[in-house]
């Protein structure tokens, strides 16, 4: 059964008091900030809603933070950020006697802290964590090659993005969720943090249970989440039993629909099952 198509968000602002939004694809492309989007969240906060910005990027918030500044993003919109890199950075924190071995770009790095031990190889590790791709360029068969020579040790890989692609501008990019089910497919085990599984969100709410005391959090059906991945966002959404709203322009951006859209065309296309939308919109609107 299809999603209803909204006109806009403001045709739901009586009915959810709490509003879970993906980052990429919704907000911004990688590149800039949809003004759409940015008027959607002004008017969301004028009518008093909490707005949580819940994003799959494998960094700790405070870097995402400074990412978003740099678009010009104002954060006087929303009431929090949530990654799954804070996730993650979690896990790390509570299991320090461990010697990770890091799969991703330098730039990542800022999801250890001072007291994380790194090992240089996988055999040496307790535990892979990975990020994403070492280079956005690399061929993704490079990964292949590597963890089929290493699946022997039966190291557990810690996923902080479980995203398998993402839209950059106008192209799109592999991530962790891409070599973590690389992976799990040649038998190794992987614990995800972050879209579709409900540690981010349970996370996302002890956030801002103290700032918002009168809210009835255990209330399931006052949450709405918006987001462009079907995979992630809204197969979160339905594990954490909690409604959603599918965006068209991020990750499917290229999907033909000419205004017939068919949810089921598009889950089997991408080879998603059991997956259901309340709604959705083409970008995020007003």
């Amino acid at each position: 059964m299809n999603p209803s198509k909204l006109v806009g968000v403001r045709e739901l602002i009586v009915k959810y008091d709490i509003f879970f939004i993906d980052l990429w694809g919704v907000i911004h492309n990688g590149k800039k900030i949809f003004e759409n989007a940015i008027e959607v969240l002004k008017n969301i906060k004028n009518h008093g809603k909490v707005i949580v910005l819940i994003s799959n990027a494998p960094r700790p918030s405070t870097t995402v933070k400074s990412f978003l500044l740099k678009m010009g993003f104002d954060f006087s919109l929303i009431d929090e950020l949530v990654t799954s890199g804070d996730v993650t950075r979690n896990y790390l924190e509570e299991n320090k006697i461990k010697k990770f071995y890091h799969l991703g770009p330098d730039k990542d790095r800022d999801i250890f802290n001072q007291n994380n031990q790194l090992s240089k190889s996988i055999q040496d590790c307790d535990e892979i964590i990975c990020t994403g791709l070492n280079n956005a360029e690399e061929e993704i068969e490079i990964y292949d090659r590597l963890l089929k020579e290493n699946i022997k040790y039966k190291k557990k890989m810690i996923c902080a993005n479980p995203d398998e692609v993402v839209s950059r501008g106008t192209k799109l990019e592999y991530c962790a969720g891409k070599i973590a089910q690389i992976y799990s497919n040649l038998g190794g085990e992987v614990l995800f943090f972050g879209k579709p599984f409900i540690s981010i969100y349970s996370f996302s709410l002890d956030r801002i249970k103290n700032k918002f005391p009168k809210i009835e959090f255990s209330t399931r059906h006052k949450i709405l989440a918006v987001g462009d991945n079907l995979k992630t966002d809204i197969k979160g959404a339905n594990n954490f039993n909690i409604d959603s709203m599918l965006i068209l322009n991020g990750i499917y951006k290229d999907y033909d629909y000419n205004n017939n859209f068919d949810f089921t065309n598009l889950c089997k296309s991408n080879n998603v099952e059991n997956v259901y939308s309340n709604f959705y919109q083409k970008d995020l609107k007003w």
